[in-house]
C-alpha cells in the first residue's frame, strides 16, 4: 500500500515528497486515518485540519477529540473548527451536505494560506470516485460531470485516488489503525450512502470487475472531455471575439457550428446562466432584436446579428456638476472622460467633428452636468429645424443597441436639458449663431462614436 500511495503521487505530480508541506483534512473516519498514517510513513511534512460540523451531538465531540490526540501523539500542528453547519444551510439555502462541503474548503483554504501549506489532502479513494460518477448521471450533467474525482483540483490533492475501499479496509486491518466510526454513513437517506449500499453492490453483481472498468472509463472521458474542450476553444474563436469589454456572439455562425446549443452552453455558463435558461435563449435565436436575457452577473442582449453579454453595472453615485468655466480654458475628468474647454470670440473659424462642440456660451444655464439617458428624454437634433426628437427614437434610428445606449453620456445644462449626445448630435437649441458673443469649445477625447466602431 505504501509503495502504491508513493507512486501514485509521483505519477499523478500531486506535490514533492521531500518539500512540500501538506494540510491533511482529517476527520477521524478509516479513509482518513489512512492517508495520516501513509503521509507519516513516506515522510511527508503535514499538520492535520479538522472540521466539527456539530450534527451528529456528541458523536462529532468524539471525533474531534479523538484527532486531536492524533495530531498531539504524532506531534504536528493540529487546527480545528466547529461549524454551526444547520444555521449555515438555512442562510444560505443550501442543503446541509453542500453547506458543510462549502464550509469546510473555505476554512481549510484560509489555514492553508495563513500556515504555509502548498497543498490540502482530502481523502477520497476509487469508490468515492465512482459514487461521484453515478451521483452526476443521475442528476444531471455535462461532459465535466464524467470524469469522476481528479487527482489534483488546484491546491486540492487525492492521494488515495489509487486505492478501493476494499484495499483501505485491508490495510486498516493488518495495520491494526483505530478509527471512529461516522453512524451517519449507513443512513441512506443520504444519496451517497444509497448508491453506497443499495445500487453499486447490484453493479458489482453484475460486473465484477466493475472498478477497474471504472477507472478505464474515467481515463477515456477524461481524454474525451480534454478533445471537448479543444474544440470548443477552436469554435469559440470562429463565432465570437470580445469588444468594448462584451462578448458579441454571432447568432448565425452559431447556428451552423457541430453542435450550437454545447457551444452556446460553454460561451454563457461561466457568467451565470443554467442549462434551462440556455436552452430557452437558444429556441428564441430567430426573435426580433432588443430582449435580453440576465443571470445573477450578467446581461445577455439580442442584437440584429449577434447576442451580445455585458457585466451587469451597479448604480453609480450621481456625477459632482461640471465647472461654470470661469477661466478662458482648461481641462477636467469625469467618469473617465477627459473634457477640454476654451472660450472662443466670434470671429473664431469652427472646425467640428463628432468629438468637438461649439456652443453659444451665453446660452447655456451652469453648472452642466453628465448622466446617462432615461426614459422620456428628448432634445432638438441639430439641423432638424426646432423639431423635437425622442431620445430613445434617436437610438433607435442610428441603430444602437441597449448596451450602447446605456454606455452613452449626455452633456445637459443645469435644468437637465440636453446639450450634446456625446459622440453623437448636439442640440439645436445652443448651436453657435450670428449674434452669438461668446464661444464656449468643449473637446471630449476619451470618447468614440458606437457607429463608426461598428463599421470597423
Amino acid at each position: 500500500m505504501l509503495s502504491n500511495f508513493i507512486t501514485y503521487i509521483q505519477q499523478q505530480e500531486l506535490f514533492r515528497l521531500s518539500r512540500d508541506r501538506i494540510l491533511l483534512a482529517v476527520s477521524g473516519g478509516m479513509d482518513s486515518i489512512t492517508m495520516v498514517q501513509l503521509c507519516k510513513k513516506a515522510g511527508v511534512k503535514f499538520g492535520i485540519a479538522h472540521c466539527n460540523f456539530q450534527l451528529r451531538g456528541e458523536e462529532s465531540d468524539g471525533d474531534a477529540a479523538f484527532v486531536k490526540t492524533l495530531a498531539e501523539q504524532l506531534n504536528v500542528p493540529f487546527y480545528s473548527i466547529a461549524f454551526d453547519t444547520k444555521k449555515e444551510a438555512t442562510e444560505t439555502k443550501k442543503s446541509i451536505q453542500v453547506a458543510a462541503r462549502d464550509l469546510r474548503y473555505q476554512w481549510l483554504e484560509k489555514i492553508r494560506q495563513a500556515n504555509n501549506y502548498q497543498y490540502i489532502a482530502v481523502a477520497h479513494h476509487h469508490n468515492d470516485s465512482i459514487e461521484t460518477l453515478l451521483i452526476n448521471l443521475t442528476m444531471g450533467c455535462g461532459i465535466r460531470g464524467l470524469h469522476g474525482i481528479l487527482p489534483k483540483n488546484g491546491a486540492i490533492i487525492r492521494p488515495l485516488l489509487f486505492s478501493t475501499r476494499t484495499e483501505i479496509e485491508s490495510y486498516v486491518e493488518q495495520a491494526e489503525l483505530v478509527y471512529r466510526e461516522d453512524s451517519s454513513n449507513s443512513n441512506i437517506k443520504y444519496t451517497r450512502n444509497a448508491l453506497r449500499h443499495l445500487v453499486v453492490p447490484q453493479l458489482q453483481r453484475i460486473n465484477p470487475n466493475l472498478e477497474q472498468t471504472f477507472e478505464e472509463n474515467f481515463l477515456r472521458f477524461r481524454e474525451t472531455e480534454t478533445l471537448y474542450k479543444y474544440a470548443i476553444d477552436q469554435l469559440r474563436q470562429q463565432i465570437s471575439h470580445h469588444k468594448q469589454g462584451k462578448l458579441w456572439i454571432d447568432i448565425e455562425a452559431l447556428i451552423q457550428s457541430p453542435s450550437p446549443i454545447s457551444l452556446l452552453y460553454e460561451l454563457l455558463a461561466p457568467y451565470g446562466f443554467k442549462t434551462a435558461k440556455i436552452q430557452y435563449i437558444y429556441k428564441r435565436r430567430a426573435e426580433e432584436p432588443g430582449a435580453i436575457y440576465t443571470s445573477p452577473s450578467h446581461h445577455l442582449l439580442r442584437d440584429r446579428t449577434h447576442w451580445i453579454l455585458s457585466p451587469i453595472v451597479k448604480e453609480q453615485t450621481p456625477l459632482s456638476p461640471i465647472s461654470t468655466f470661469q477661466t478662458a480654458k482648461g481641462r477636467l475628468t469625469r467618469a473617465a472622460l477627459n473634457l477640454q474647454w476654451e472660450i472662443l470670440p466670434q470671429q473664431e473659424v469652427l472646425k467640428t467633428d463628432s468629438q468637438t462642440l461649439f456652443l453659444d456660451f451665453d446660452s447655456l444655464a451652469f453648472p452642466l452636468q453628465l448622466r446617462h439617458w432615461k426614459d422620456g428624454d428628448v432634445f432638438y437634433p441639430l439641423g432638424m429645424k426646432g423639431k423635437k426628437k425622442k431620445l430613445s427614437k434617436f437610438f433607435k434610428d442610428i441603430k444602437m443597441n441597449r448596451f450602447e445606449k446605456d454606455a452613452t453620456w449626455l452633456l445637459c445644462d443645469n435644468n437637465q436639458q440636453i446639450i450634446w449626445i456625446i459622440g453623437q448630435r448636439a442640440d439645436e437649441r445652443f448651436k453657435v449663431l450670428p449674434s452669438t458673443q461668446r464661444i464656449l469649445k468643449l473637446k471630449i477625447s476619451t470618447v468614440t462614436s458606437f457607429s463608426n466602431l461598428d463599421k470597423k
